[in-house]
């Protein structure tokens, strides 16, 4: 299993999750002329996609969606909550996520998790043994998501903001309030400690992810990423809005 980021930030997500048979692509944020020339740089062809899984509905999320599912015959996965928002009707090949799935030779775990969307989930993959786990949009840290991101070999996860930052930045107050709220983004210091909670011998890559361009820094990322894997062998990287990152092998120890 392997995975890659098309792009990662508030102007769009979208992730691709692939094994040796199948390639799955999580969220799509972007246009639909910006996300064919995103996948190019990966290599990859929209006509190879098994699905599309939706996250929940706000539009560095779901953007793109239904013009690329609806053009290539992708099948998108979402929760009821998620279609109700997007509209189900709109799409050609719909499914409710209700529980654990499968999509080829990928078992998919969804995770409800704290967010200011309709019934948002975030993910755990599992393929030939190796598991990974992708967080974002999340502003708290329910005992569900500490449980469900342990055991993992590879973790991508939102650091979002940095809270000095956050504050003294130009947001207006309201907005502040709403990103640092329980129904908000995970800022350095929560991605940190959910790190430090469930992080096991057995984790070999971090990505830090949905990185606010105004309210964070890279130093800042690095120096909390560093602070809780120290002394440890785990390689981590910090996505960009502009690039993502590129395909990142799950390894098992």
């Amino acid at each position: 299993m392997r995975f890659a980021s098309l792009g990662s930030g508030s102007k769009g997500n979208c992730s691709v999750v692939a094994s040796d048979s199948i390639s799955i692509m999580v969220d799509c944020g972007f246009s639909y002329k910006d996300v064919i020339a995103r996948m190019k740089r990966l290599d990859l062809d929209p006509d190879a996609l098994t699905g599309i899984i939706v996250t929940h509905e706000h539009s560095d999320h779901v953007s793109g969606v239904e013009a690329l599912s609806n053009r290539h015959a992708i099948p998108v996965y979402a929760s009821r909550g998620t279609w109700i928002e997007i509209g189900a009707d709109n799409y050609k090949f719909s499914n409710y996520i209700s529980g654990l799935f499968t999509i080829g030779d990928i078992d998919i775990t969804p995770i409800p998790v704290p967010h200011d969307a309709r019934e948002p989930l975030q993910f755990v993959f599992g393929s030939a043994g190796k598991r990974l786990g992708i967080l974002s949009d999340a502003g708290s840290l329910s005992g569900r998501i500490l449980n469900a991101f342990t055991e993992l070999d590879a973790l991508s996860i939102e650091f979002n903001h940095d809270i000095s930052l956050l504050q003294r930045g130009p947001y207006p107050s309201y907005l502040k309030t709403r990103i640092s709220g329980d129904y908000g983004h995970l800022n350095n210091d929560q991605a940190a400690r959910l790190i430090e909670t469930t992080v096991s011998d057995r984790l070999c890559t971090v990505v830090a992810c949905h990185i606010s361009e105004i309210n964070n820094e890279v130093a800042l990322i690095e120096k909390a990423l560093e602070s809780v894997l120290k002394n440890r062998d785990i390689q981590y990287l910090v996505a960009s809005q502009s690039d993502g990152f590129d395909w990142i092998s799950v390894e098992r120890r």
